[in-house]
């Protein structure tokens, strides 16, 4: 959880700093995702890469004066990062599948925008597959229905140039 948390905020940042100048969809099958861990994240990058990173947000204008110790300005570069994380808690295996397609249209949808999706992190892939189809009669099921479903989130990736973590 702390990885597709920190990859949700390092795909933002610009590409000197490592960044992808992207977006995330992040699927939260275990209730795991922390508005308040990304805060943290944000607020413990270095000076240089949150100057940065609040002119590539819009924050403040490039050449203007980033502080990265102003308290406001910090606040609105979270509230930007955290904006451009789409967080879908999916309920069951059936509808973490469904939100893999709908990850495919969003992602899609935003390639000609300022932050398209570059990535997809998915916490957990197996947490409701591992509770529905439990025992042996039923492993085939399930993993026939896994594979599918990580079939479809490859596509995603392939087809919008996204990485996907799980």
């Amino acid at each position: 959880s702390q990885v597709t948390h920190q990859l949700s905020v390092n795909v933002q940042l610009p590409a000197e700093h490592g960044g992808l100048e992207g977006s995330a969809i992040f699927v939260d099958s275990e209730d795991t995702f922390r508005p308040e861990r990304i805060e943290q994240m944000v607020k413990g990058l270095a000076d240089e890469v949150l100057a940065d990173t609040m002119v590539l947000h819009g924050i403040v204008e490039e050449g203007d004066d980033a502080d990265p110790t102003d308290e406001d300005l910090l606040d609105d570069l979270v509230a930007s990062v955290l904006e451009k994380i789409h967080v879908a808690k999916a309920f069951n295996s059936n509808h973490q599948i469904l939100l893999a397609e709908k990850a495919q249209e969003i992602a899609s949808e935003s390639q000609d925008e300022e932050f398209p999706v570059r990535l997809l992190a998915v916490d957990s892939l197996t947490a409701h597959f591992r509770a529905e189809y439990v025992g042996r009669g039923e492993l085939a099921d399930r993993q026939q229905k896994l594979n599918k479903h990580l079939h479809d989130l490859m596509r995603v990736g392939d087809l919008n140039n996204t990485a996907v973590v799980v």
